[in-house]
């Protein structure tokens, strides 16, 4: 009778034992599902965003519109920069010019004098060094180590305040060279002289008036933005299609960017920042009224100061407390791997073209940036990847 009172109680132990084994497994699988549901119900809830790693290149400028052409007209020649007095005007009413030819001489004898005493200055640099040296030989032959340390030091710092005194001479001439005179952007005849002997010409004012010469009596009159007038200079080629000529593409030459006259002459209505080009035109199929559209294309070259991060100009984003910042990718480690959320910095953009902005300060190149996200997005908030370079 024992026995089989013993034999019961071992066969329910092991039947509870089952019993509770089961229900672990079952709360565990229950768990696991419940799990994975939260992570999908919060997979569906993330904003998906698409997300591009900066490039390392230079950016392409390009410029296009619409114009007419017209029969040549006056140019006002302007100062381009700060310089100083009038020395001398070299032409006068009715005189043909070229482009290039030098119009007014300015007085640099201020200029002169002021690189004149930084090249005294850069002489007593030299001479100061020359005494350190010398103090260093001395130090070396007396073996006074502590000495030669510290006069090492001196002359290190001599050389660097010498050669920044030197490149600022240089500067100064190239200067002087560049502001020394005024020269003509276009061929023709001058019709108006508003400079004179001994006169300050501030820059951008308008020192003579001359009709422009296109050897086709033409010129190409177009309206740009001030954005894209900063990527235009005179002499510059471009090319403007012309419907009514089969589409024959006409290639000219910038003779002058100037403010646009409607917008200078009209002081009631608000500055629209817009300014107007002229290209001299030399093709005997013209005959003035001639609508066309023009393009200039910059390609990025090897020009190191030229090059930079590039992101797109979708990514770049403003706001009052931050100012110009972009939302990059930061990850960590989930409970079912790797999740991904959102981080921020604030960036300086050098310049920008149509598709991207070049980044002068606030990259260095590994972020994955976020170009657009389906949802609102904000710093610490996690997202997934819809698409893009990063995605996993």
């Amino acid at each position: 009778m024992a026995a089989a009172t013993a034999e019961e109680t071992v066969t329910s132990g092991k039947s509870t034992r089952k019993t509770t084994g089961r229900l672990i497994i079952a709360f565990i699988l229950m768990m696991l599902v419940l799990t994975l549901m939260s992570n999908t119900l919060l997979q569906y809830s993330l904003p998906r965003i698409t997300a591009k790693m900066p490039t390392f290149g230079g950016l392409n400028y390009k410029v296009n519109g619409s114009g007419a052409v017209e029969s040549a007209e006056t140019v006002k020649i302007n100062s381009a920069q700060s310089s100083g007095p009038v020395k001398e005007v070299k032409v006068a009413v009715g005189d043909q010019v070229k482009k290039g030819q030098v119009l007014i001489e300015f007085d640099t004898k201020g200029a002169e004098e002021a690189i004149a005493n930084e090249q005294l200055s850069y002489d007593q640099q030299q001479i100061n060094l020359e005494k350190l040296q010398t103090s260093y030989k001395e130090a070396n032959q007396n073996g006074d180590e502590k000495l030669l340390s510290s006069i090492a030091l001196d002359i290190e710092s001599a050389k660097l305040t010498s050669n920044a005194q030197k490149r600022k001479i240089n500067d100064l001439q190239k200067q002087v060279e560049q502001n020394s005179k005024l020269t003509s952007t276009v061929n023709g005849t001058v019709e108006e002289v508003l400079a004179t002997v001994g006169m300050t010409i501030p820059p951008g004012t308008a020192a003579f008036t001359v009709t422009e010469k296109s050897i086709g009596g033409f010129v190409f009159k177009a309206d740009v933005s001030e954005e894209q007038a900063k990527y235009l200079k005179v002499g510059q080629s471009i090319d403007i299609t012309f419907p009514s000529l089969d589409d024959a593409v006409v290639l000219g030459k910038i003779s002058a960017i100037e403010t646009n006259k409607q917008e200078e002459s009209d002081k009631s209505r608000p500055p629209s920042r817009q300014k107007e080009i002229r290209v001299a035109l030399n093709d005997k199929r013209l005959q003035g009224g001639e609508y066309g559209d023009f393009e200039w294309k910059q390609e990025p070259d090897a020009d190191v100061d030229r090059m930079g991060l590039l992101i797109p100009n979708d990514a770049i984003r403003k706001s009052e407390e931050d100012g110009t910042f972009v939302y990059y990718i930061g990850e960590r480690e989930g409970s079912l791997g790797k999740e991904y959320f959102i981080r921020k910095t604030k960036v300086v953009v050098k310049d920008s073209d149509d598709l991207n902005s070049q980044i002068k300060d606030g990259l260095n190149g590994s972020e994955r940036i976020v170009i657009s996200s389906n949802k609102q997005l904000k710093e610490g908030q996690r997202v997934l990847f819809a698409g893009g370079e990063g995605e996993e």
